[in-house]
């Protein structure tokens, strides 16, 4: 009887490594950020939920171009009904791009 062969096929895969870090997005801390972006900050933090989705233009600034912050969230207690920075960034970043 013939001695029966077994090939296994292996698939490697490669990513950017850049793109899998989890700190590619991190924003700085505040004292490296202008002091006008913290104050936008601030005053999207001051608005309920409902409010600073109607006003998300405004806060573009808080956003890099591809749509990360560019300030780090604000540390909070339980759930509120506030919008973080990194949440008011990715809805922009999920609206369709004007044409």
């Amino acid at each position: 009887m013939p001695a029966r062969h077994r090939i296994a096929t292996l698939i490697v895969l490669s990513s950017t490594v850049a793109a899998a870090s989890p700190d590619a997005h991190r924003p700085p801390s505040d004292d490296k950020v202008k002091p006008a972006l913290l104050q936008l900050r601030t005053e999207l933090r001051a608005l309920t939920h409902e409010n600073a989705v109607k006003a998300l233009p405004r806060f573009r600034a808080l956003c890099d171009a591809d749509g990360y912050p560019l300030v780090g969230n604000i540390a909070t207690k339980g759930e509120d009904d506030r919008i973080q920075p990194s949440q008011a960034c990715r809805l922009l970043r999920e609206q369709p791009k004007a044409k």
